[in-house]
């Protein structure tokens, strides 16, 4: 008589550990190492195991269940221009309207870039604040420190103004395209804008990008943050510099 062959049996296949920046970030953060908890002995007796793994518990193993989450770290992107100018001996008065930013970098979440179409957002590593409000106070900031108008005010302001500067962020985010050379990218497109009875006119454009190097370890993301204060600076001091003939 023949008999069916049984079926095969495969071992079930081990689930991929993540490999982007934020799961390497989520396992340094780890404030305990994993330590597995008691498993039954090949010949020993069920009660010795309970007794085992009651000893591990009594002595505070740690096991998944009681392992401390990641930590969740905020950063704000900062750029201080070194020496404060005295302003224009003008009227001219700058108002800084609020940065637009990508729909793909409004949140909070710091971003990576893995490959050509892949993103991802780490919630564990994020901005103390929306990337459009913290970039817009920093270039007003910037901008009052020049010295190039009269005065420089927020969008708030019922100062008349005679100049306007606008700006779109189109890129905020770390590139691991590279693992090896990671950069912290930032890219921005201000507009002056000069009134003229009311009308206004553009009166200068650019686009200003900057990939700045990153540790390649990426074991704190501080050192993308870094990374985007330096971008930052570097954009508003070309700025600062265009604007001078701009005016």
């Amino acid at each position: 008589m023949n008999r069916s062959a049984a079926p095969l049996h495969r071992a079930p296949t081990r689930a991929r550990r993540p490999e982007g920046p934020a799961a390497r970030l989520r396992l340094a953060s780890a404030h305990s190492p994993r330590t597995p908890g008691a498993r039954r002995l090949p010949g020993l007796p069920a009660l010795a195991a309970l007794c085992l793994a009651l000893a591990c518990l009594a002595a505070g193993c740690a096991t998944p269940l009681n392992r401390p989450a990641p930590e969740r770290r905020l950063f704000n992107i900062t750029a201080v221009r070194a020496e404060a100018a005295a302003p224009a001996r003008d009227k001219s008065v700058l108002k800084v309207r609020p940065l637009q930013v990508s729909p793909a970098y409004q949140g909070k979440e710091m971003v990576y870039r893995l490959d050509e179409v892949s993103f991802e957002a780490d919630y564990y590593h994020a901005f103390f604040v929306q990337p459009a409000l913290n970039l817009t106070q920093q270039t007003e900031q910037w901008m009052g420190r020049a010295g190039l108008f009269g005065n420089v005010v927020d969008s708030t302001s019922q100062v008349q103004d005679t100049h306007l500067l606008e700006g779109m962020v189109n890129a905020l985010y770390g590139d691991f395209r590279d693992r090896a050379a990671p950069k912290a990218v930032l890219e921005i497109q201000f507009f002056l804008l000069k009134n003229q009875n009311e009308r206004y006119q553009v009166a200068f454009s650019k686009s200003y990008r900057k990939e700045v190097p990153i540790p390649a370890n990426f074991k704190d993301a501080s050192g993308l943050a870094e990374g985007y204060n330096q971008a930052l600076a570097q954009v508003l001091g070309e700025l600062e510099v265009d604007l001078k003939g701009a005016k």
